[in-house]
């Protein structure tokens, strides 16, 4: 999921996808280039299980993912 999206941002579906009971527990991770700490903190809040700054790093992504789906 980006934060900067037309229409809708990345926070405001993160929101809707946790708090629907058919989407709540697909598991959102954050890649964006807002690296601000509140971005990251107000995408946790949001309910992202991960949030990875661009550029990517291949590890970092792959650990967030990782970690996403053993829950």
């Amino acid at each position: 999921m980006d934060v900067v999206m037309p229409g809708m941002s990345g926070f405001q579906a993160t929101r809707k996808l946790s708090k629907d009971l058919a989407t709540r527990k697909i598991p959102v991770i954050f890649v964006s280039t807002k690296d601000g700490e509140a971005d990251r903190i107000w995408g946790m809040r949001q309910g992202a299980t991960a949030y990875v700054t661009k550029p990517v790093n291949p590890d970092t992504l792959f650990t967030a993912i990782s970690a996403a789906i053993a829950v």
